[in-house]
């Protein structure tokens, strides 16, 4: 059993609930477990669609597809394709499977991600449904920008096909390495949290009967980069213990978590940027480069659909 298959709606959204959590409460509670542990879920997880690689030919019947890379992207009437911006990735996101955990992402429209020749900066494009679109001409370099040193690559075209049906990664890596964390030993107050989300995640494994992929390494849209960025350095202790703060509030009123969820992230100094995708440049052609390029959104931008905000990211 997966999470995919555990709500009544056709499509697999969740369906008869009031708010961003309560899906995967009542989901867990059914299956017995306990809030404290679901509160601890909920704080730290961000859900993550693992995907890989396949050539068009290769795509089975059953293959979920979610996208493509590479090739020439379809862009809005009015939106160009300049020298250098190196289209990466277009997801149809009406194809992204929805999990149980909200990942806040629009299900209609398409979201096409970009990178620099260099990987040094990036863009995001979400196009909504209904735009009238056109597949743009590959950019080619004038004299003078060649002379400068501009190229233009153009990745090879693959299908991105979901791979998983299951997948959390969490906030900041915070939990111990056996699930999937890159910190050190944690000391104290912090182990504590540390060991008291891992039990959490432990809990709902044995009790669903079924252990989420926790893979900080694997291409993905949402869930967490591969490491913390620096807008978590200030907020990750933080974080810890207003979840902690939270599990205790909410034992006698777990229904009021996005309150005080929202409310934990306003009181932040400031606001740390979630996970939007990431891609391993070896993997997209980059053979005199390594490391991973990822796009990063706020907490707000992601919910207002404000793309154009994205950070880019490049870890070598």
């Amino acid at each position: 059993m997966s999470n995919w298959d555990s709500t009544a709606g056709p499509s697999g959204d969740p369906v008869g609930q009031t708010s961003r959590s309560s899906a995967f409460r009542a989901f867990a509670r059914r299956h017995g477990v306990s809030d404290d542990s679901i509160t601890r879920l909920l704080w730290s997880m961000e859900p993550a669609v693992y995907f890989e690689w396949k050539s068009p030919e290769s795509v089975r019947p059953g293959d979920r597809v979610i996208g493509h890379i590479g090739g020439a992207p379809a862009l809005p009437l009015d939106v160009g394709w300049g020298v250098g911006d190196i289209f990466v990735a277009s997801f149809d996101l009406a194809s992204v499977p929805r999990t149980l955990l909200d990942d806040g992402l629009p299900r209609e429209g398409q979201l096409l991600l970009f990178t620099w020749s260099d990987a040094s900066g990036g863009k995001t494009l979400y196009i909504p449904p209904g735009a009238e679109t056109t597949v743009r001409p590959v950019p080619v370099p004038s004299e003078l920008e060649l002379q400068f040193g501009s190229t233009h690559m153009v990745l090879d075209r693959w299908t991105l096909v979901a791979s998983r049906d299951d997948a959390w990664d969490a906030h900041a890596w915070l939990i111990d390495e056996d699930h999937g964390g890159i910190w050190g030993e944690a000391e104290g107050e912090e182990a504590e949290w540390h060991a008291q989300l891992a039990a959490a995640v432990e809990e709902y494994a044995a009790k669903v009967g079924v252990r989420p992929a926790m893979d900080n390494s694997t291409d993905k849209l949402r869930g967490v980069q591969r490491n913390v960025h620096g807008s978590w350095d200030d907020g990750a202790e933080e974080f810890q213990r207003l979840r902690e703060e939270a599990v205790l509030e909410l034992r006698d009123a777990p229904e009021r978590f996005d309150e005080v969820y929202d409310r934990a992230w306003r009181e932040l100094a400031e606001q740390p940027l979630l996970h939007l995708a990431t891609f391993n440049m070896e993997s997209l052609q980059y053979d005199w480069m390594d490391g991973d390029i990822s796009w990063l959104i706020s907490r707000d931008d992601l919910h207002a659909r404000r793309f154009d905000k994205v950070k880019h990211y490049w870890l070598g």
